[in-house]
Formats: structure tokens, C-alpha cells, sequence
């Protein structure tokens, strides 16, 4: 069995050859681990090398083939991370809590941000008039307003809350770092942002 894995959110630079992982083992771990953990999200390298982040916040790769252990369930009397398995259980990995207790737990950062990424910035379609932009994150009209001090004066959309028509995240680093590229939104590391479909 199998277990749906979250996208792998990071401020990091990650080469365009780097994929994302949907689904991952229920637990892992290396040789000289102490413990089995639970992933929470996992990336594809080239040459199928497989590197997972776990719950508790240690990463589980290797370089060598069968360097990464895998287990459906571990083996009797092998000890288990409890950040692991408690942040799995309640993020809803799994829907079995131990004892029968309801568990919960809310990762950060793969929910819509609360602000628009398009705002405060020059990502707009200026409208005719001159005073209002269509914003090319969320499909969205807004004022355009002149922004900054002296130093880092702009000519911007205002901040606004993220429309109907919200760009796809990005799978590394979601709505943090959009940017124009020609006529579509890419983020900074190259990955297409594009708007859902009959947005517009």
C-alpha cells in the first residue's frame, strides 16, 4: 500500500530534471537509522534516485541503490518516529488514529496564500483608462496605485485576496515567486504556472 504524499514546498532552487512524487511507502528509513519514519513528500532525481522529506523533518535518501528501506508495516519490536506517525495520522495521510483518538495537525504552506501573489506587484493587464489592471495571477480587476517610498517607487496592482481564476502552484515553491514570461506565468525556477481551465 501506498500513501498520498504532499508537494514538496521549499525556498529552495530545484533543477527542472527534478520531479515531485505523488504517492510514496507507507514508512522508510536508512540502514543506520534508529527508527522507521513516515514521508510527507518525496522527489524523483535523475537516474531514478528517490530523495523523501519525513514529518518529523529529516530527509531519507541515498545514493546507492536499496540505500532508502521501505515497510509496509515494521517490523515487530522496530521503533517507530512518534512526531512521524502523529503529524501523519493528523494531516489525514491516514485515517487510523492510535487508541481511537481524533488526531490533527495543519501543514503550512499548501493552502492558497491570503493574499493574491499578483498583488503589490506589475503583474497586471492595464485596462483602458489607465487606472485599473486585470491581475494575471487571479484573472481579478483591480485599482492600480502608485507604491513604495523614493527609493522603490512602482506603479502596481493593489493587494488584493486571490481570485476564482488563481494560477496552479508551482509543486516547490506554490505561489511564492510567479513571474511574466512572455505571455504566461512561470515561476522562477521555470516551471509553468497556468491559470485552471475557463479561467480564461
Amino acid at each position: 500500500m501506498t500513501v498520498l504524499l504532499l508537494p514538496p514546498a521549499t525556498h529552495s532552487i530545484v533543477a527542472l530534471d527534478v520531479e515531485p512524487l505523488a504517492v510514496g511507502p507507507r514508512f522508510v528509513r536508512t540502514r543506520a537509522m534508529s527508527r522507521w519514519h513516515r514521508p510527507r513528500t518525496g522527489v524523483q532525481f535523475p537516474e531514478a534516485r528517490v530523495s523523501y522529506t519525513v514529518w518529523c523533518g529529516q530527509h531519507v535518501g541515498s545514493h546507492r541503490p536499496g540505500g532508502i528501506l521501505t515497510a509496509e508495516e515494521p517490523p515487530a519490536g522496530d521503533l517507530v518516529c512518534a512526531t512521524c506517525e502523529g503529524r501523519a495520522i493528523g494531516a489525514g495521510q491516514e485515517q487510523q488514529a492510535p487508541g481511537g483518538r481524533p488526531l490533527v495537525f495543519s501543514p503550512q504552506g499548501l493552502t492558497p496564500p491570503r493574499h493574491c501573489p499578483g498583488s503589490r506587484t506589475d503583474l497586471y493587464r492595464l485596462l483602458s483608462g489607465g487606472t485599473t489592471g486585470e491581475c494575471l495571477a487571479c484573472d481579478d480587476t483591480h485599482p492600480l496605485r502608485a507604491m513604495g517610498g523614493p527609493y522603490d517607487s512602482r506603479y502596481a496592482i493593489v493587494q488584493h485576496d486571490p481570485g476564482a481564476g488563481l494560477v496552479a502552484p508551482c509543486p516547490f515553491h506554490r505561489w511564492r515567486q510567479p513571474h511574466l514570461d512572455g505571455d504566461s506565468l512561470r515561476c522562477d525556477c521555470g516551471r509553468p504556472m497556468p491559470a485552471p481551465k475557463g479561467a480564461r
